[in-house]
């Protein structure tokens, strides 16, 4: 993945309209899209992506800049989502707000995601946290759901070229090799912040992925740049 260009203009004026006001996912999810657009490429399978004419505010796939295919969802994966590397599940499942029976929302009885986002703002804060959000492919997105990373034996492809496989049947997802450091340096620094436990077992694979795929230069840049906005860097990237 090259290193996106995201000049001091843009980036002061980005920062100032965080500082006056309290980001949600919502909101996360423009700033990162201010930050992907310059880089035009996905997380889990590197496809280059760009607005859509048709439908406003999305940004369309390009299937042929790297050879995705769709495993049953054309639909879904002709769009970039926002993947939390360490799911909301995670963060939320515990909190009172999850399992809360008497949630209201704009009149409506709201459970689980939508009322910790509507009713505790410490929630609000993790899933906004800009150092675990990335862009990827509508239904890979889906595919992946809550599962922890792992490696998964076999190179079964479901999503034509793309190097990410999916194990329903052992809750398992496999990204590509040099993105794996980048997601266990992701679940380190959510450890460290918020005291999110790394997934049972999957510790010791994470170090040894932290290892063989180093931060590289868009990795650190990112860093710097969050830091700005949320004013702490993950200190597992150096």
């Amino acid at each position: 993945m090259s290193i996106f260009l995201y000049s001091k203009s843009e980036e002061t004026e980005s920062v100032k309209e965080i500082h006056n006001r309290t980001i949600d996912f919502q909101k996360a999810k423009r700033i990162l899209k201010r930050f992907y657009k310059k880089v035009g490429t996905d997380f889990y399978c590197g496809c280059r992506f760009s607005d859509d004419i048709e439908v406003p505010g999305r940004l369309k796939i390009d299937f042929e800049s790297c050879g995705l295919a769709s495993r049953k969802d054309n639909h879904r994966q002709t769009w970039i989502e926002w993947e939390h590397i360490v799911p909301a599940h995670s963060f939320g499942k515990d909190r009172e707000c999850w399992t809360k029976k008497d949630c209201e929302l704009k009149g409506k009885n709201v459970r689980g995601r939508k009322c910790c986002q509507a009713t505790d703002p410490e929630f609000n804060q993790i899933e906004a946290d800009l150092h675990n959000i990335v862009p990827v492919p509508g239904e890979i997105n889906a595919d992946r759901g809550i599962f922890s990373y792992g490696e998964i034996e076999g190179e079964e492809r479901n999503y034509g070229q793309c190097d990410f496989e999916v194990n329903f049947k052992e809750q398992t997802a496999e990204p590509k090799p040099n993105i794996r450091g980048d997601i266990a340096r992701t679940y380190f620094y959510m450890e460290w912040k918020y005291g999110i436990k790394i997934p049972e077992g999957r510790r010791k694979l994470y170090e040894s992925w932290n290892k063989l795929d180093p931060p590289d230069t868009f990795e650190i840049r990112k860093n710097e740049i969050i830091e700005r906005f949320q004013s702490v860097k993950n200190p597992f990237i150096d």
